[in-house]
């Protein structure tokens, strides 16, 4: 599901039309004029919704003041448009990312300028600067909107739902407790009140049971016992993405940048197998705060499909994220997820480790069971173009 962004004026001759939409070419000539349609029929400023055919279009119409326009002000209207229905928890997110466009615009007290290119020979050369300068800000604005949107609208992988409810300590030490075997719902509960006195255990219980992580066993009238339904594991594996890379561009890839990376990943795999169990454990649940943060992930995903140049590592986000950039690189290359190495006097990120989460039976279960049986890997995202 990814979105176009458009947005559209009003021309003081044309009437209605999309100005600007990304990613550039989408937007056909009968979306765009359905779009064109939907502002024309609009009255007052504000987000609605319309649906037609199997888009679903989230937009925003409001004014700006304009020196140059008929009653010195523009009337703009900036859409997100989807291929299919999206439920209100995403339709809040771009009706947040809209009002904020719309301030970013308000900012700016020339940005009217912009929507003259089209005349731009009808002005003189002070004016045809600003028109020139604002248009392109403009453009790269609307570029912004759409990575925002994307970021903030994807849907979540398996492993990042996962990631994401095992991130939390509490939920984390229960299931460590809970795969030992069996526990008294009595007795976890005082374990878990004497561990984190201000959680409330009957939300813990709700969410794992809903979740269906953990099974309550009523024994005769008044026992009842919690059984962990399945273990999960975020380990850490070697990455796929530098030797398959190596693989599928030979050409590419010179023997001497081949003896840089892989030492490296072999290096810290001969130190990480020997980890004892309570480092394993604590740095399980650094994987989960990895997989489970947006920015970290994003990086994480896109790592995945091989190498990529430092420089190039901005275009993979918006530039409303761009100040995480550098925290999140920092982050990953701390805790030895990524390397950075000097090939050519060009910078490459590579993953030293990649990250997997399994479901498995627990331990305790596994014992009983006729057949081993194997954990299941949780799906990963992968980026367009995989």
């Amino acid at each position: 599901m990814k979105p176009i962004v458009a947005l559209s004026y009003f021309h003081r001759k044309i009437g209605p039309l999309v100005f600007y939409s990304y990613p550039e070419n989408l937007l056909d000539e009968q979306l765009s004029a359905r779009i064109a349609n939907i502002m024309d029929q609009t009255v007052s400023e504000g987000f609605f919704t319309h649906s037609f055919e199997k888009n679903n279009s989230n937009n925003y119409y409001f004014e700006i003041h304009s020196d140059w326009a008929r009653g010195n002000k523009e009337m703009l209207m900036v859409s997100i448009i989807f291929d299919q229905q999206i439920n209100s928890e995403i339709e809040q997110s771009v009706n947040v990312l809209c009002t904020e466009f719309l301030e970013k615009l308000l900012s700016n007290e020339e940005i009217y300028t912009a929507f003259y290119i089209n005349d731009i020979n009808n002005f003189d050369e002070p004016d045809k600067d600003l028109i020139y300068k604002n248009n392109s800000l403009i453009k790269l604005w609307v570029k912004e909107l759409y990575w925002a949107a994307l970021e903030d609208t994807r849907e979540k992988s398996e492993e990042e739902k996962i990631a994401t409810l095992l991130n939390k300590k509490f939920i984390f030490l229960t299931l460590k407790k809970l795969s030992k075997g069996p526990i008294a719902l009595d007795g976890l509960r005082e374990w878990y009140n004497d561990t984190f006195p201000k959680l409330d255990f009957k939300e813990l219980i709700d969410t794992l049971v809903s979740k269906q992580f953990i099974f309550i066993n009523q024994i005769g009238i008044v026992e009842k016992y919690v059984l962990l339904l399945k273990e999960v594991n975020a380990e850490r594996i070697p990455p796929d993405s530098v030797i398959e890379y190596i693989d599928e561009n030979p050409d590419l890839i010179e023997l001497e940048l081949i003896e840089l990376l892989l030492p490296k990943v072999q290096e810290y795999f001969s130190i990480y197998e020997n980890n004892s169990k309570e480092e394993l454990e604590e740095d399980s649940f650094t994987l989960y705060q990895i997989v489970s943060d947006p920015k970290k992930y994003n990086l994480l995903s896109e790592l995945r499909s091989g190498l990529i140049s430092k420089d190039k590592l901005p275009k993979l986000v918006s530039k409303r994220a761009l100040d995480h950039l550098n925290s999140s690189l920092s982050f990953l290359k701390k805790y030895d997820v990524i390397e950075e190495l000097k090939y050519k006097n060009e910078r490459y990120i590579f993953l030293k480790t990649n990250i997997q989460i399994s479901t498995a039976f627990p331990e305790y279960l596994r014992k009983s069971l006729p057949k081993e049986s194997k954990p299941v890997i949780a799906k990963k995202y992968k980026p367009k173009g995989d």
